[in-house]
């Protein structure tokens, strides 16, 4: 508690002091002025507790012990519940909350599928293994609208050969990246619109706009 009363001396006595004067202090003024106050004086300022040192000082003299911070799709597949659906032998579909998801071909023969989804996006689930966690497969929504015309696509038995070079392509694809995620990068690519936030080191899709 010691360590960090000389911090609000200096808030109170310093930055506090400097915005007093301002009526109707919004919070968008007072985040802009307390970022330039830690950043161009605080962090520059000798610290007493620092043996002298400025907090800017220190922190390049110390071992790193930061983390590099995962992307937005990294996050996104942690955050995510995992259940188990029967799949519809018929149409080769399962529900996850109300919505229909097509199931590839290669795992039509399984009666129950291990799946991640979130619950706040249903545009996409992963299939997994129950035992390793691996992701095997991306699924999509089903296309209501090509799925009522009634026209089927030929049913193929799978072979052990052709579901175990399917699994290996699964587990190891060549472009990481969904095809869906590509699709909608390109679609925001052709209107030349730039993105409404602020681009960092490490962007975020383009679908993950914040107005």
């Amino acid at each position: 508690m010691a360590s960090r009363r000389p911090l609000w001396n200096r808030v109170e006595s310093r930055l506090m002091a400097m915005l007093d004067a301002i009526p109707n202090l919004t919070l968008a003024q007072l985040n802009e002025a307390s970022f330039a106050w830690v950043e161009h004086e605080y962090q520059v300022s000798p610290h007493r507790e620092l043996n002298g040192a400025t907090p800017m000082q220190r922190f390049i003299a110390s071992p790193s012990v930061l983390r590099e911070c995962p992307d937005s799709e990294t996050l996104r597949r942690h955050f995510r519940i995992e259940v188990t659906r029967k799949q519809r032998q018929s149409d080769g579909t399962v529900s996850l909350d109300g919505r229909r998801f097509e199931i590839p071909q290669a795992f039509g023969h399984l009666r129950e599928l291990t799946l991640r989804y979130a619950r706040w996006d249903r545009n996409q689930a992963d299939i997994v293994d129950s035992r390793s966690g691996v992701i095997q497969a991306t699924i999509y929504p089903l296309d209501k609208t090509r799925h009522g015309d009634g026209r089927r696509r030929q049913i193929i038995q799978p072979t052990p050969d052709t579901l175990l070079k399917s699994a290996q392509s699964a587990a190891t694809p060549s472009d990481p990246q969904a095809p869906l995620m590509r699709h909608l990068l390109a679609q925001f690519a052709a209107t030349g619109l730039p993105p409404a936030y602020l681009e960092l080191d490490d962007a975020s899709p383009a679908q993950e706009t914040h107005p």
